[in-house]
């Protein structure tokens, strides 16, 4: 049973009182009658001492264990989270030894809160950087549940809360790896694996080990990022390098061939003139793709000039139609050109505005069979821009293809584009130079049906 500091001080000021009492009665039996020293009278003024006594003690034990009370409370509520209001705390004016124990107490009180002000305030700052990172960001404990997960590793992993488990979370990642080694990494060193989910979502995987003050293991870090970008930048570089070399090792081949057997002599003058030929359109072809990869290489770098201007759309186009007439008739295609009378000038380079249609136009008369209708429509379209479209009744281009058609070196058919002359690079330079006037361009195509190329430019100088 536990005694309370008011009990003890209650008990010990009645104990005294009847010490004292009984003392009197020892030394004054001489000189008392000892029958009239406890009469009814002297017992209830005894019995009066008492209860005054215990009054009197009840309020010095409370005035004492008040401070340590409130001391006790407060403490309490800092054991449970929560702190007391210092403001609200009253000072011990009657014992000095109270009051400077108050004034410690309140002293502490605002020293935790300030530091657990500091603290919430820094977890909320950490919480926030988490909770806006790109990269995904997993804590594990030492028993492999998650102690703490933000909301890009949700959303890359399509995972809740609930998946709150080391090796769950690696069978999502299609990783097989040993927790404990994690663990007891050495300090600042990180394992990073990369790894694939599904069919395009690539990420790199950082695991690092987190310690305590003592440097004792408290458990892992998982740091996720999404590198699909780069892995599919990467890779369409180290196809436009195979492609760069491809295309300009094949005409480097032919010409070599030729010339090697021109040099050998023995050749009669009409195989002289054919082999020559040959050399002058394969060194025509390189020649082009040069100029081709010089054009986008200045476009990816901002280095081209754009001489805008303002432009009769319909004089324009028609010029464009001369220029592949004879490519045209060649392969005995009708292209016809319809302009609506209210069809707007148009605000662009002149070189690119005839570069756009030409490419396209060219598309449209290679990929057309012989005897084909090609047709160019020109008009105003919604927000008073300039609208050009051109459909042709050719092979057509497979829906698979559609999104890959604007990629370098990207040919639905490469034998028979290559057959043509195509580098597969026109589309390319078409939708950087599209872009580079403030314009937009769409295809749509059914195969062996046609493709439909609709070309939408400026009509005026537009604010950027």
């Amino acid at each position: 049973m536990k005694i309370s500091m008011k009990r003890i001080i209650r008990a010990m000021s009645i104990i005294m009182v009847v010490i004292v009492y009984i003392t009197t009665i020892l030394l004054s039996r001489s000189l008392i009658d000892t029958d009239k020293f406890f009469s009814v009278n002297n017992i209830i003024i005894f019995a009066v001492i008492v209860i005054v006594t215990y009054i009197i003690s009840v309020i010095v034990s409370n005035k004492v264990a008040a401070p340590i009370k409130r001391i006790e409370k407060g403490m309490k509520m800092v054991s449970e989270g929560k702190l007391p209001d210092v403001n609200r705390i009253k000072n011990v004016e009657v014992f000095p030894e109270y009051k400077n124990l108050m004034q410690n107490y309140i002293a502490m009180l605002k020293v935790i809160k300030k530091n657990t002000f500091d603290l919430n305030s820094q977890e909320s700052k950490t919480e926030i950087i988490l909770e806006h990172m790109a990269d995904g960001v997993m804590a594990f404990s030492t028993t492999k549940d998650i102690v703490h997960m933000n909301k890009a590793a949700m959303r890359l992993l399509n995972i809740t809360r609930q998946d709150d488990n080391f090796d769950a979370i690696c069978q999502k990642l299609n990783l097989n790896i040993d927790f404990s080694k994690l663990m007891y990494l050495p300090n600042y060193q990180s394992v990073e694996i990369k790894t694939t989910i599904g069919e395009d979502l690539a990420l790199s995987v950082v695991f690092a080990p987190f310690f305590s003050d003592e440097l004792n293991p408290m458990g892992v870090i998982m740091i996720i990022r999404n590198i699909t970008d780069s892995v599919k930048t990467d890779n369409v570089r180290k196809e436009f390098v195979s492609n760069v070399s491809h295309e300009l090792k094949t005409p480097l081949t032919s010409i070599k061939g030729y010339s090697e057997t021109m040099m050998n002599g023995d050749l009669t003058y009409e195989e002289v003139i054919r082999f020559s030929k040959v050399i002058n359109q394969e060194a025509n072809r390189m020649s082009k793709l040069v100029s081709d990869l010089l054009n986008l290489s200045r476009m990816d770098y901002n280095r081209t000039n754009w001489e805008q201007v303002t432009i009769n759309t319909k004089d324009e186009l028609k010029k464009v139609c001369e220029k592949v007439r004879f490519e045209a008739e060649e392969k005995g295609h009708k292209v016809e050109l319809i302009c609506a009378d209210n069809t707007p000038t148009t605000y662009v380079d002149r070189g690119c505005f005839e570069q756009i249609m030409i490419n396209i136009l060219t598309n449209s008369i290679k990929y057309t069979p012989d005897g084909g209708l090609i047709r160019i429509y020109a008009g105003p379209v919604e927000g008073g821009r300039t609208g050009v479209k051109v459909i042709d009744n050719g092979i057509g281009i497979p829906q698979k293809d559609l999104e890959r058609i604007y990629e370098r070196f990207y040919r639905v058919d490469k034998a028979r584009s290559r057959k043509m002359g195509g580098t597969g690079l026109g589309l390319s330079i078409v939708k950087e130079m599209v872009d580079g006037n403030n314009g937009t361009i769409q295809i749509e195509s059914k195969l062996n049906e046609g493709t439909e190329v609709t070309v939408i430019f400026p009509s005026t100088k537009e604010q950027k």
